[in-house]
């Protein structure tokens, strides 16, 4: 999902150059081992690609972006890549797992010691890639990462959500959720915040994220911030038009506005906006709410 419209991604919400990212020959968690140990005998930053078969933008990203000459010598320079198939291999689904992940392609972007500079979802253009990994480049030697931890430690996550993942049980109740984060000290904190992303836990914890939004963007980056932020203006949308207040959704965009890129931006609130009022209906299943 590049924050839904560039959003040319695929939202599963776990239902060729010399570089070309190809699967792992290897067993695929042998494999991430040897790609981290090759960063760091390289001195190299790490390119996660999380992708299924099936995924259209996915197969896109494969078919032009990868091969194209500027994005190939980027990576081949600069990066160990990985490439991992969410729905069959383990690994796959250990690192949506950690990070959250609902949207494909996901692509990590971090150094050899597992930390992330930064999370993009979707399809990206050639341009925008190797802007992404330029950026990255420049923030790893700054020194500049996100929030989460560098290692994947399954028991630090709660069986339901780690079940949701790994076992793909998705159909985890409010409640069982609820009951959870209310024991924990700081909903800021990762877990908590995969939790509530990666689960797409809402209502009442949807005014907690819109006002940690800028905070929780600069902890864990654009991708999961951005797109969880569009999942709660779609329900908030609902609210304000049962009483038909367009003003007062308007000055909530207003308020969300500043996490988006200007060219998002203008294709968001169309979408946003787009028949208000109108009757309609959409069901989501994956959308936990009280």
């Amino acid at each position: 999902m590049k924050r839904f419209f560039k959003i040319a991604s695929a939202v599963l919400l776990l239902a060729s150059s010399s570089i070309a990212l190809n699967a792992q020959t290897n067993p695929a968690d042998e494999s991430w081992e040897l790609a981290k140990k090759q960063a760091q005998t390289e001195k190299k930053l790490i390119f996660v690609d999380l992708y299924f078969t099936g995924c259209m933008p996915c197969a896109q990203m494969d078919k032009e972006v990868f091969p194209d000459p500027k994005v190939a010598a980027v990576l081949s320079k600069d990066f160990v890549t990985f490439k991992s198939d969410i729905l069959k291999e383990e690994i796959g689904k250990k690192i949506c797992m950690k990070y959250g992940v609902t949207g494909f392609p996901t692509f990590l972007l971090m150094n050899s010691d597992g930390k992330i500079i930064d999370i993009e979802t979707g399809f990206q253009s050639v341009e925008q890639l190797t802007a992404l990994l330029q950026k990255s480049k420049e923030n790893a030697k700054k020194g500049i990462f996100k929030k989460y931890s560098p290692q994947i430690q399954e028991k630090e996550y709660p069986e339901f959500y780690a079940q949701a993942y790994l076992a793909n049980k998705r159909n985890v109740s409010f409640e069982t959720a609820d009951a959870y984060l209310k024991t924990q000290p700081s909903l800021s904190a990762e877990v908590p915040f995969v939790i509530i992303t990666g689960l797409r836990i809402g209502r009442q914890y949807d005014d907690f994220f819109l006002k940690n939004a800028k905070e929780l963007y600069k902890d864990y980056g654009t991708a999961s911030v951005t797109n969880h932020v569009f999942t709660i203006l779609q329900r908030k949308k609902k609210e304000f038009e049962k009483t038909n207040d367009v003003a007062g959704f308007k000055k909530l965009l207003e308020e969300a506005k500043p996490l988006f890129s200007a060219e998002d931006w203008t294709k968001f609130e169309g979408i946003l906006l787009k028949d208000f009022g109108v009757e309609k209906k959409t069901d989501n299943p994956y959308t936990l709410q009280k």
